[in-house]
């Protein structure tokens, strides 16, 4: 599934680690991924003069509590705390 490019704010990419910037763990809590498979894309973002490219991708449960206008719970449905 894919998100709106914007739609979300992320995580600054230099506190992400390198599977985080790869897609193949969410960007907010850490989870492994499989992507195109038990993933939300957020957009790639291209390269700039200052960073490579990157590519978040979330768990469905951190896309939703993450989702603009989601007035829920403040933490995972499996207990991890985020952000």
């Amino acid at each position: 599934m894919n998100a709106p490019a914007g739609a979300l704010i992320l995580p600054a990419v230099e506190t992400l680690t390198d599977e985080q910037r790869r897609g193949r763990a969410c960007v907010w809590c850490g989870a492994s991924l499989d992507p195109g498979i038990s993933d939300i894309d957020l957009g790639a973002r291209p390269a700039t003069r200052t960073g490579r490219a990157w590519f978040p991708r979330a768990c469905p449960a951190c896309a939703h509590l993450h989702a603009p206008g989601n007035t829920g719970r403040n933490t995972h449905p499996k207990g991890k705390a985020s952000p």
